[in-house]
């Protein structure tokens, strides 16, 4: 059953033992009752016998593809009675030759009513930890969507020109991918790709990247498990969801740990856009290349439509990245020491979201400064003694 912290988070481990809830059976439901023809999923919660949880979701950089989300479950096996270990076919789990298998529904929840997702993805690997004499631990490894995108290739898909966005939503339509269109969040591109002719074998995810780079998006999974795609990254002043302090009082939260980069991982003034089936468009900031040295960004094979809109491309990562920029990398925030409100506030944030945090000095000048940043990437380290968020951040403004 869900568990609730000192802290005032309430969490939620459910795992999808195989099974069929709710399924419409012959002489047995009740005609226009609440049953159904195939059934609903059936999830244990094994919240009781989680001792860690640790997810990562996003990506290293805003230049970077989002890398596949993945949550690691530590349960207590022993205290289950050994119900998540496969060789034990007294397990309640275990039917049809397996128990806790690959490719089933893991769910993780926390908020003040355990009702925000922290991961939503399917099973990839169990471990079962024998520690001697007699106990035992089970390690789940969980994977987001964008895990079977990546095992999955396209066939015989040649699209014409349309919009980046529309050009995500065939490549999920197609067949040999067949996404649900129930968990899907498509946001309308900017950007216009032109006609390819994918080869065959071509990997999905790779395409979707290749889409990305044109449009200077994301496409990632959500926290609740549907797949996300956002245009052109903006780099002008936006709103923050919420705003973190190391200073006492105000509304702000509290946060623990921030680290600082002012260097080359960002610093690009020369572009080349290789546009599939055209040319090199390239991009060069020369008062830039003379101060800092020639510091290349390539893409290439990127399905745009026209040579100019290569150009166009070229030019605007050359504006966001031709100078260094002192930028917060990453923060850390820890829930214990936040009301129950709050810690929800933070467990609801999501890749993408623009953040506001303020690091005060005792010495120097100015004595504090505040950023507006991204949230490109997402980790959550739960044990039963603490919860610990890490925001991995990218520049949002010029």
């Amino acid at each position: 059953m869900p568990k609730t912290a000192i802290w005032g988070q309430t969490y939620k481990v459910l795992l999808d033992t195989g099974l069929l809830q709710d399924a419409f059976t012959l002489d047995s439901s009740t005609l226009d009752g609440t049953d159904v023809l195939d059934g609903s999923t059936d999830f244990a919660d094994v919240t009781e016998y989680v001792t860690s949880v640790n997810i990562r979701r996003g990506r290293g950089s805003q230049l970077d593809t989002m890398n596949v989300g993945q949550a690691s479950i530590v349960l207590d096996d022993k205290a289950s009675g050994r119900s998540f270990d496969p060789a034990n076919t007294a397990s309640p789990y275990f039917q049809g030759g397996y128990g806790i298998a690959p490719r089933r529904f893991v769910q993780i929840y926390a908020g003040t009513a355990g009702q925000e997702p922290l991961f939503v993805g399917r099973v990839n690997d169990l471990d079962i930890d024998y520690v001697q004499p007699n106990n035992s631990f089970a390690v789940v490894n969980a994977v987001d969507d964008l895990s079977q995108l990546a095992r999955t290739n396209l066939i015989g898909f040649n699209p014409t020109q349309q919009l980046s966005s529309a050009r995500i939503s065939a490549i999920l339509d197609r067949p040999e991918v067949a996404y649900s269109t129930a968990t899907r969040n498509i946001a309308t591109g900017l950007t216009t790709l032109g006609t390819v002719a994918y080869d065959d074998n071509d990997n999905v995810k790779s395409a979707i990247d290749n889409v990305v780079y044109a449009e200077d998006g994301r496409f990632f999974v959500s926290r609740g498990g549907t797949a996300t795609f956002q245009s052109t990254v903006d780099f002008t002043f936006g709103t923050a969801t919420i705003s973190f302090s190391d200073a006492t009082g105000g509304t702000a939260y509290a946060y623990q740990e921030l680290s600082v980069g002012y260097g080359a991982e960002t610093l690009y003034n020369r572009i080349q856009i290789g546009v599939q089936g055209l040319a090199v468009s390239t991009a060069v900031d020369t008062t830039s290349t003379n101060e800092f040295g020639i510091n290349t960004l390539s893409l290439n094979d990127v399905p745009l439509a026209t040579q100019a809109a290569g150009s166009t491309l070229a030019q605007n990562l050359l504006d966001k990245y031709k100078d260094p920029v002192f930028r917060f990398n990453e923060i850390g925030i820890t829930l214990n020491g936040l009301t129950a409100a709050a810690g929800q506030a933070v467990a609801r944030l999501e890749i993408g979201d623009l953040v506001s945090i303020t690091k005060t000095y005792q010495q120097g000048s100015p004595g504090t400064v505040t950023k507006t940043m991204y949230v490109e990437n997402i980790a959550h380290e739960i044990t039963p003694g603490t919860h610990r968020v890490r925001l991995g951040l990218g520049q949002a403004q010029l």
